[in-house]
């Protein structure tokens, strides 16, 4: 028995060793590896020397302290973290092992399970002045994080093309020579309405000196002050002298807090030569609350910048139409705090105080995309590069939509835009309406794929996009993404069928939110959308519809939003028509029928959609869609567009909104009685009143008191059994004969030989 034992120690002794050179090999790459990447962004990743073990679930910690002296290291501490302890590779004085191993009556056991370096954290750059606290406006475009990365440089010139920019202690060093052309000498400081000064200090107030406020550009950056705005207007004249002045003197970037609404090709021309020179010129979108082209803003050289308040939407003032991208602005229908905080100057017996305050207005938009260009500039960025880094790297708003002639590209990001991090949803597109199996397409760039999170149909409960629980709804992550990136690496792409192959998506919306770490400069980069599910597609073309609906608010229900993404405006480019025949006829006198007739949103007296009956001779006549028997009035109730057809012209691809209940799934509604449909002589253009397909075979027809069906309908001279329908340009007409079937969503035309007065009614009645 002692034999076999100490046998057995020996072979786990072996083993222990074994294991000791294994893991001592895994530390030697860890540590090489660790040596690889042991600056980031600038600073050092890991403590030197120090890792941290996981050891085997309740495992002694003295055999803990024995393997970990094997490695030739000490163990420091245990960490409130089950069975995760500190090390120190080496044993020095003051870091003896907290357990004697020596006294260890246990044999040799391996218990480390994971050893990992012991990182280090840092916390974002947070500067101490003294105001901090009120610039929501920083935190709102991420500079914290940016500014991690890059503070400014004094190698790149701003020039406060404005009202002049006053000595203020908070920009001191921070101003190089500029040029007053209201009194026509050197010292621009002369700001008598503080508005330049306060432009200057959201670019480059001086970060973490104690007092004040923080501008974009927390160090470095020079601000060049040209005096164009005294107390009012300006003139072209003045104007383009004062740019002229920026472009001679080396500045980097023009920021233009001004606007007026004449295109002028005078000052076209400036501008056109500034950009040439390769300066980047930034511009107020204005403060208006109109889609009125605004100059210099909608040159096509200069960013737009449109305005946002602290919680992302957009100020009421803000002009709209030709936006590049939002910037913090302020809103003060909020409250004074929810304008923008920064230096200012009063003046008294022409003596200068200097001091700080709110204003509001795109003007204060603009010199926070001018101060994010010029640390894009200070950190390397080819200023060719400039605007389109602003651009792709602009984020969504946290809540609502984003209307691109409002937000532009989105919000200023800056810390995305110095870490270049990319992650955009392409498709589907935010509202979008889509099939039950739809594309996923999620543009990327400079992100860290290893920490791609990809989530559909989570809980929100705050509606904020984020998922409530980062279990729950993940469908992709950083270990899966691989086998979706494109061939170029710039784009995830799947198909629903790619994660659930059997199981098609639920009609209805859902959500869809994308995160990931920035490969460079920390923090992370995100998006998210809701979207529709539908089954029914329109494709784009002719087609003859119907809608299976009871709507009886058709002035709220219109076709759009039956149709989502459609537009029946007249003015509307990409418009889509909705025209109905309607079979009554003109008049007592003249039997011929009214005929087609196209829907206008803006008429009040719509016959297509928003009024289909129509007065002859003191009789209400139906035009359209037909009759129910309302279990609960218990009579027959009209319902329309159920049972009418349409031509509808759609120029793209467009998809049911299914979130309509359709006339079948009514409670109240009684299929025996079925559904009856009025039936004029000549032509009509009737519908599938269900969302099913139904046998047309099937149908009914009652004409002077006596009820027959399809077949015999037709032998007696009624009807003809024969329907058309349009299969779209490539096919044309297509014949239902009475073996075929009524399709869902689907319009026929129908040929009766009777029918049409109170007297002399004839009613199709179509089962479910």
């Amino acid at each position: 028995m002692a034999l076999k034992a100490s046998r057995r120690f020996a072979r786990m002794n072996k083993l222990g060793g074994w294991l000791t050179v294994v893991c001592i090999a895994v530390l030697v790459v860890l540590l090489c590896t660790a040596a690889l990447g042991q600056h980031g962004g600038g600073k050092q990743v890991y403590v030197p020397n120090e890792y941290i073990v996981k050891a085997q679930a309740g495992s002694d910690p003295k055999l803990v302290a024995q393997a970990v002296e094997r490695m030739g290291a000490t163990l420091v501490q245990a960490l409130p973290v089950t069975d995760h302890y500190l090390i120190r590779l080496g044993r020095w004085g003051g870091h003896a092992n907290l357990y004697n191993t020596r006294s260890a009556t246990q044999p040799f056991r391996w218990v480390i399970e994971a050893i990992q370096p012991n990182y280090l954290y840092y916390l974002c750059a947070v500067p101490n002045d003294e105001h901090w606290n009120k610039l929501w406006n920083m935190r709102q475009i991420n500079m914290p994080t940016a500014w991690e990365i890059e503070k400014g440089k004094p190698r790149v010139t701003v020039a406060v093309i404005d009202s002049g920019v006053a000595n203020h202690p908070d920009l001191q060093g921070r101003l190089v020579p500029g040029y007053d052309f209201i009194d026509n000498d050197t010292d621009a400081s002369n700001d008598v309405i503080g508005h330049g000064t306060h432009c200057a200090g959201i670019i480059a107030a001086q970060g973490n000196n104690a007092i004040g406020v923080c501008g974009v550009c927390w160090n470095g950056v020079k601000v060049m002050p040209i005096r164009v705005f005294g107390t009012g207007a300006t003139p072209t004249s003045l104007l383009i002298q004062g740019e002229d002045y920026a472009l001679k003197n080396g500045a980097h970037v023009a920021s233009m807090s001004y606007g007026g609404y004449g295109d002028d090709p005078a000052h076209r021309a400036k501008i056109s030569e500034m950009a040439t020179a390769g300066m980047i010129l930034v511009a107020a979108a204005g403060n208006d609350s109109t889609d009125l082209p605004s100059y210099p803003a909608c040159y096509p050289e200069v960013i737009s910048v449109s305005s946002v308040g602290p919680y992302d939407a957009i100020a009421g003032y803000s002009n709209y139409g030709k936006i590049d991208i939002a910037a913090p602005g302020g809103d003060s229908s909020l409250g004074q705090e929810a304008a923008v905080y920064s230096t200012l100057v009063t003046w008294s017996n022409n003596a200068p105080t200097y001091t700080y305050g709110y204003m509001e207005g795109t003007s204060m938009a603009c010199p926070h995309v001018s101060g994010a260009a010029a640390l894009l500039l200070s950190y390397g960025v080819p200023a060719s590069e400039v605007k389109n880094r602003l651009l792709t790297s602009a984020r969504p708003p946290r809540s609502g939509g984003m209307d691109p002639s409002r937000y532009g590209a989105g919000i200023l990001d800056v810390r995305a835009a110095l870490a270049n991090a990319i992650l955009r949803i392409v498709e589907p597109a935010k509202g979008a309406t889509v099939g039950t199996t739809p594309d996923f397409r999620i543009a990327i760039q400079g992100i860290n794929l290893a920490t791609v999170r990809i989530y559909v149909d989570y809980a929100d409960a705050n509606d904020d996009g984020v998922p409530d629980d980062p279990n729950e709804g993940l469908v992709i992550d950083g270990t899966t993404v691989y086998f979706y990136l494109n061939s170029s690496r710039t784009a995830i792409q799947f198909n629903w069928r790619d994660i659930s192959p059997s199981s098609p998506m639920t009609t209805g919306a859902h959500n869809l939110y994308v995160s990931a770490d920035a490969a460079a400069g920390g923090g992370s980069v995100s998006d998210w959308c809701v979207f529709t599910v539908a089954k029914g597609k329109i494709e784009s073309g002719i087609h003859m519809v119907a809608f299976p609906y009871d709507l009886i608010q058709r002035g709220t229900d219109t076709p759009d939003k039956i149709l989502p993404g459609t537009s029946f405006l007249s003015n509307t480019s990409s418009r889509s028509v909705l025209i109905r025949w309607i079979p009554i006829p003109r008049s007592t006198t003249d039997t011929n029928p009214i005929g087609y007739d196209v829907y206008d949103p803006l008429n009040p007296v719509d016959r297509v959609w928003l009024n289909p009956t129509i007065t002859t001779s003191g009789t209400s006549l139906v035009t359209g869609g037909g009759y129910v028997y309302d279990s609960a009035l218990r009579q027959l109730r009209y319902v329309y567009p159920a049972g009418a057809g349409f031509w509808l012209i759609v120029p793209y691809d467009v998809w049911i909104n299914e979130s309509y209940a359709t006339l079948d799934s009514l409670s109240s509604f009684d299929g025996s009685k079925g559904f009856q449909i009025p039936i004029y002589k000549g032509w009509n253009m009737i519908g599938n009143p269900y969302a099913h397909s139904i046998p047309w075979r099937a149908a009914l027809f009652t004409y002077q008191g006596k009820t027959k069906t399809l077949i015999e309908a037709e032998k007696a001279g009624w009807v003809r059994s024969v329907l058309y329908t349009y299969g779209g340009s490539n096919v044309g007409y297509q014949r239902v004969t009475d073996r075929d079937l009524l399709e869902p969503f689907t319009g026929y035309w129908l040929y009766a030989t009777v029918g049409g007065t109170t007297t002399d009614s004839l009613i199709l009645t179509l089962l479910p």
